[in-house]
């Protein structure tokens, strides 16, 4: 009788896996299809609620108001919606895990958070722009999209001069500044990045002005200075702005103006401002907006003169996005050039040290903060 051929052993492996990778492979197709029914679901179901909580402010507001950033918004002409910046609760919590499914049943108020720190040479203004959503029209599980999505912008100001003097932007956990060409600050372990672009108050460039404008990309959300090669609009000498698709002019909005949710062809914009400080350091320093059913996760411990601190990197989230995680867009307190633990919000808790440790700053040049308001109990 001839012999009977057997299966090799690594054929017999194989076939046993098929079955389990036919089901792994089912499995990420159902979830792509379901991720993929979330971006294209509605973006608006009327009628829509609106948050009833007073903004929070401090007294730095008319500072925060008189430097604020001109930011020129790139919008979808289709899903833009997802491209408005608004307040982090928009719906109503400090949450940040039902943010992507509150988005269509809330209006989206333009709301900026700032933040200010004040020393002897300088003030430091931080900004925070927040969109429930970072998106794309089609998303592959990679975190093309995700729950939350936040960016940090800063403005420098020499106080004997009242001259915004830098620019940092934040764009994908990557931070760079910009300043006037012939200043004294000059690169050091990082670069100067590009021009810095000034504005009056009715957006037209003046090189004494007081608003730096930015630029902030649709879907992902990256800010940029409007000078900056990544930057997809220019500014006219009257103030006007051509995108290179279409985009919202966003400016502070004057004394009793008007703010709602604009229009996606509304053209100019007045936002509102709410302070970092008095708003969420508190639930920071406590712990109780850190975490799962919280607004912000992904600490990192950032250890300086002034504090000692886990520093949140991201927004808490619940909806999956990718391989790394559902906590995802930056934090208002995790501005830096990097994204590491010991580096990680140290351009927010103290700019004037980090900035002396990256650059070549202009003298004079004070370390020293007047009333520093991040202090943790002891």
């Amino acid at each position: 009788m001839p012999p009977v051929a057997r299966p090799s052993r690594r054929r017999s492996r194989l076939r046993a896996l098929r079955w389990p990778l036919r089901a792994l492979a089912g499995a990420v197709l159902a979830g792509l299809v379901v991720l993929n029914i979330q971006c294209a679901a509605p973006l608006a179901v009327p009628p829509l609620h609106e948050a009833d909580r007073p903004l929070v402010v401090d007294g730095d507001l008319e500072l925060a108001r008189r430097y604020a950033p001109m930011i020129y918004h790139a919008v979808d002409a289709e899903r833009g919606r997802q491209d408005l910046p608004t307040r982090v609760d928009f719906d109503g919590n400090l949450r940040g895990d039902d943010n992507w499914e509150h988005l269509p049943q809330y209006a989206l108020p333009p709301v900026v958070y700032y933040a200010v720190l004040t020393t002897a040479t300088h003030h430091f203004l931080s900004f925070h722009l927040f969109h429930p959503r970072d998106w794309a029209p089609v998303d592959l599980g990679l975190h093309l999209t995700h729950e939350n999505d936040g960016e940090n912008l800063q403005v420098v100001v020499e106080r004997a001069t009242g001259q915004v003097v830098l620019l940092f932007t934040q764009a994908h956990y990557c931070g760079g500044v910009y300043a006037a060409a012939g200043s004294p600050w000059a690169a050091g372990s990082e670069p100067i990045r590009g021009p810095l672009l000034l504005t009056d108050d009715e957006g037209r460039p003046d090189p004494a002005g007081r608003h730096a404008a930015v630029f902030v990309e649709s879907q992902g959300h990256g800010i940029f200075g409007a000078l900056d090669e990544d930057s997809e609009v220019v500014v006219a000498a009257d103030g006007g702005a051509r995108f290179e698709d279409r985009g919202l002019l966003y400016r502070p909005a004057r004394d009793g103006e008007p703010v709602a949710e604009p229009a996606l062809d509304a053209g100019l914009v007045p936002y509102q401002l709410e302070s970092i400080t008095a708003k969420l350091w508190p639930g920071l320093r406590d712990g109780s907006l850190v975490g799962e059913g919280g607004l912000f996760d992904g600490a990192l411990r950032y250890h300086g003169p002034q504090i000692d601190i886990g520093v949140p990197r991201y927004y808490e989230g619940d909806r999956f996005s990718g391989p790394f995680g559902a906590d995802r867009g930056i934090a208002p307190f995790a501005v830096d050039f990097r994204f590491g633990e010991g580096e990680v919000g140290a351009l927010f808790f103290d700019p004037a040290r980090r900035y002396a440790e990256c650059l070549v700053v202009p003298q004079p040049w004070s370390l020293e903060y007047e009333d520093y308001p991040y202090v943790m109990p002891r």
